[in-house]
């Protein structure tokens, strides 16, 4: 319709009216795109809403798991440098731990030598939705913020490995056997690696906690109020496996009250 006015005006030589239509054309073909731009904007907008709900319940999870860490850290390392001192001592047969050790996260036949939680750190829906773009509508502040916690994050995955596989080859320090001095050296090559990397987990989440708590992650109702049912059962366990190594912590925003100590 407007290409067969165009042609008209051309051929009239209507210089004005084939410039009014041009107009009508370049301003409908702008709005078009203007249009377009909004609703993908939107979208964008939308998606990010989602995907703030899945970021704020993995923040939540790993400020809950980074206290868990912190809250083992100093009976961890008393405890390691217990076992560094007895490996030294070849002069007496190996006794065994001097502290009842227990079945542990998977219950497996020989029991933890050292308190080490085991949790699953929440990353793979913030590096998905960078991949596919949904973070260019956040805040780019914000987007560095978060990204510093979640690369964290990734390298206390990384840290935890590194322990449980040291933690397994320490099982067998769980019970009375004759050590030689060639695997006593062994094991506490094992220890110290265990130490370090677990020292090196407890540093990144120190240094991760104040920032997810100045992200002020907050998921929905209904994860605050699961969290809430579980924190209590969650303790009571913490104590029962760990004894006085657990310190009870508790969580931001949640309002069911935990114990601040207590012996097992």
């Amino acid at each position: 319709m407007l290409l067969r006015r165009f042609t008209k005006h051309i051929r009239e030589q209507n210089l004005s009216a084939f410039g009014l239509d041009f107009v009508i054309v370049v301003v409908g073909v702008l709005f078009a795109l203007m249009a377009e731009q909004w609703m993908r904007e939107g979208q964008q907008r939308a998606d990010l809403k989602s995907a703030e709900i899945a970021f704020n319940a993995d923040l939540f999870t790993n400020l809950f798991s980074a206290k868990e860490v912190l809250a083992i850290a100093p009976c961890r390392k008393a405890r390691t440098q217990v076992l560094s001192e007895m490996l030294q001592n070849e002069d007496e047969p190996w006794p065994g731990l001097p502290w009842t050790p227990h079945p542990g996260a998977f219950q497996t036949q020989l029991p933890e030598v050292l308190p080490t939680p085991y949790r699953f750190w929440g990353s793979q829906v913030w590096e998905a939705e960078l991949n596919n773009g949904t973070l260019s509508a956040m805040n780019a502040g914000r987007r560095r913020a978060l990204d510093s916690i979640f690369r964290g994050t990734n390298l206390i995955l990384d840290k935890q490995e590194d322990i449980f596989d040291a933690q397994s080859r320490l099982k067998l320090l769980a019970m009375p056997r004759e050590i030689s001095p060639a695997d006593r050296t062994r094991y506490l090559e094992i220890l110290h690696f265990h130490d370090q990397q677990s020292g090196l987990r407890e540093r990144v989440a120190r240094q991760t906690l104040p920032q997810i708590e100045a992200a002020d992650p907050q998921p929905d109702q209904a994860y605050y109020e699961e969290f809430g049912e579980y924190m209590p059962a969650y303790t009571a366990e913490r104590v029962e496996r760990y004894g006085d190594c657990f310190v009870p912590f508790d969580m931001p925003y949640l309002e069911t009250a935990f114990p601040t100590g207590g012996d097992p």
